[in-house]
């Protein structure tokens, strides 16, 4: 019975496999409940699941407490899409409509790749925060749009790649900055080594797969996520397919008019 406790939830382990069954599971159910239901309905009881993306956001945070608040800033794309998706809700701006996909890739990501959280004991709270904060974090945008409550428009592919970008570059020199405090005040961790931080991985991958490919192309810190722009154009292609079918197809039919003959 203890060693089942213990059970560490681990990377492409059966239970890691089920953990990922039962997120998809729980999201295609939220769409099957919610599609027929009224508008009014759909954002309400989004709007009550989208805040337990920031209640395990205050949870990490109060880790801080007994180390020290700089290792748990929000400057993750995680948090971000935490802080925000209440807001897309609410408000249903399509701006952040088209956004807040984007960020959602990285809590997909971060369930599927978990290599920062595999030691994990999936009977912890510590799993129990990080799996639906990140199921949630992605359920909740993509449910916006499957739910016909915002609609992706390719105007938005640049501002939102452009606001990406410096969010991550803020986060960037943030990771600079707070490695240099935490070397000057020597802050350790269990093992004696120096705590660092590596908001949005601007540093180094960690570990994570998909993050490593990249790093292999373009083996230096910052530049390295360049090589993600593909996974973007994949991710916002996905999102417009439907707007790209029709532009497709009214464009052949604008082809096929016969020409109006002057009389």
């Amino acid at each position: 019975m203890g060693d089942l406790l213990n059970m560490k939830w681990g990377t492409f382990t059966p239970q890691h496999f089920i953990s990922l069954v039962v997120s998809l599971a729980l999201s295609v159910s939220l769409h099957f409940i919610l599609r027929k239901k009224s508008d009014k309905t759909k954002r309400l009881v989004l709007f009550i699941l989208s805040f337990l993306g920031p209640i395990a956001l205050l949870h990490d945070m109060s880790w801080g407490l007994r180390t020290s608040m700089l290792l748990y800033l929000p400057f993750h794309l995680c948090s971000f899409n935490a802080i925000l998706t209440p807001i897309l809700v609410w408000t249903r701006n399509r701006f952040l409509g088209n956004l807040i996909p984007l960020f959602s890739v990285g809590s997909a990501l971060s369930l599927i790749f978990n290599t920062v959280q595999a030691e994990y004991s999936i009977f912890s709270f510590v799993f129990l925060f990080h799996f639906i904060s990140h199921t949630i974090g992605y359920c909740i945008p993509f449910l916006m749009f499957s739910l016909g409550l915002v609609k992706p428009h390719p105007k938005y592919i640049l501002p939102c790649v452009g606001t990406t970008f410096g969010l991550y570059t803020i986060a960037h020199f943030v990771n600079l900055f707070v490695n240099e405090i935490l070397k000057a005040q020597n802050i350790l961790d269990s093992t004696g080594t120096l705590y660092q931080v590596n908001y949005m991985f601007s540093l180094d991958p960690q570990g994570n797969p998909v993050l490593m490919l990249c790093w292999n192309l373009i083996p230096y810190q910052y530049f390295y996520m360049l090589a993600v722009i593909p996974i973007i154009a994949l991710a916002f292609g996905s999102m417009n397919i439907g707007f790209i079918i029709r532009y497709i197809k009214s464009k052949r039919n604008h082809e096929n008019e016969p020409l109006a003959i002057e009389e």
